[in-house]
């Protein structure tokens, strides 16, 4: 046992000692779109590029380097008057680009990482038709990562795409306007963060230790559960111990947290309480929450709970803290988290009555005055 400790422990040193892939974030993944109009940004950013007459001032750079990348660079003409298209109506659906020149149309199904499910056949059938007069026709899906195509469009990816814009760009430095250089590159940056997140030598480690790393991960799965075994059972003996042997009020909800409300048909507030594992010891910490599961329920109550909390700092040195703006899942939760440093079942016990008595009265004192105010319009309307 303690021989697989240390090859653990050797595991994560040598894994903490290589150098991660780590950047800052690029501009365009801090405006980032959600992530189907995010292909859509994209789209419109290559149409620009593969415009020789955009105001980028890089003429042909990005055409070239397509028509390059498709296998199709004969058919380079800097001459040529090009039209470039987005979103092109094609029966019912949209081509994502079509670029248009004297003798050659190019349309291009952009999926990034996407599956690809669109109608590539009443894709080609709408080019064949609608260009019948130009001789030379592409159909390419452009990814980051391989996806088998059909109907006759031909697979290119970004790499691709991105090398041959590398290899001659320097033909194209002294006249391009730099602010769209700048933007260029970070475009360019933000597609290679999406499918750059593991380093060579991160591959070669993993590879190299990998039935190592499987056992370190079940074996911390199983550490894993021994504590939210450990902490479920501190919870219902909680649960019991708060509803003094009886069914009171007091649940444990999804075996993690030990939770109460009031008020549940008008606007609820409740409690929850959980442990936090620290240095091995499952119920090492415990959390106290006053909370709202509606951000509009937490109003009627605010003022009357957060002077009361006030009171108790000063009286029991019991601190708090006020979450109103959350993420995620519970963007439209309200919690104020009791900083209340209970070391021992019997102090929990002693926490949780107080704070249970405190609300309840709270509670119930609100409602009341809001049902007083109603029948008091009610009897001046009649």
């Amino acid at each position: 046992m303690t021989e697989g400790v240390e090859q653990f422990e050797k595991i994560i040193k040598a894994f903490s000692n290589i150098p991660h892939n780590s950047s800052e974030p690029t501009w365009l993944e801090i405006c980032r779109y959600p992530y189907n109009r995010f292909e859509e940004v994209c789209s419109k950013i290559l149409a620009f590029y593969f415009n020789p007459k955009a105001e980028h001032q890089m003429k042909g750079l990005w055409l070239k380097s397509l028509l390059s990348a498709i296998k199709k660079p004969e058919w380079y003409e800097p001459r040529h008057d090009i039209k470039v298209n987005t979103e092109e109506y094609a029966e019912g659906k949209r081509i994502d680009i079509t670029i248009v020149s004297d003798d050659y149309v190019i349309a291009i199904e952009n999926k990034i990482n996407a599956a690809l499910y669109n109608p590539l056949e009443t894709y080609r059938d709408y080019i064949k038709k609608k260009y019948h007069n130009k001789k030379k026709q592409a159909l390419v899906v452009l990814s980051l990562n391989r996806i088998d195509v059909k109907h006759g469009f031909h697979w290119c990816n970004y790499k691709m795409l991105f090398n041959e814009v590398n290899s001659i760009l320097g033909h194209y430095m002294t006249d391009m306007n730099n602010k769209y250089f700048i933007f260029m590159l970070d475009f360019m940056k933000t597609i290679n963060n999406m499918n750059n997140t593991i380093s060579p030598i991160e591959r070669e480690f993993f590879a190299k230790n990998k039935e190592r790393i499987i056992k370190l991960i079940e074996r911390y799965k199983e550490y894993n559960e021994c504590i939210k075994i450990a902490q479920e059972e501190s919870l219902y003996e909680l649960k019991r111990r708060m509803n003094q042997g009886q069914e009171g009020p007091w649940t444990v909800w999804g075996k993690c947290i030990l939770t109460v409300s009031f008020n549940s048909e008008w606007h609820r507030i409740g409690i929850d309480a959980y442990f936090e594992e620290k240095g091995g010891n499952p119920t090492a910490i415990f959390h106290t929450k006053i909370t709202t599961w509606k951000k509009e329920d937490w109003y009627p109550y605010r003022e009357i709970v957060l002077n009361k909390l006030q009171e108790l700092k000063q009286e029991l040195k019991i601190g708090y803290t006020v979450l109103e703006d959350n993420d995620g899942d519970i963007s439209n939760r309200v919690f104020v988290e009791l900083n209340d440093n209970c070391d021992t079942v019997e102090n929990i016990v002693k926490h949780l009555e107080m704070v249970y008595n405190m609300l309840k009265t709270i509670a119930e004192q609100t409602k009341q005055k809001s049902k007083n105010i109603i029948e008091k319009s009610n009897s001046k309307t009649c």
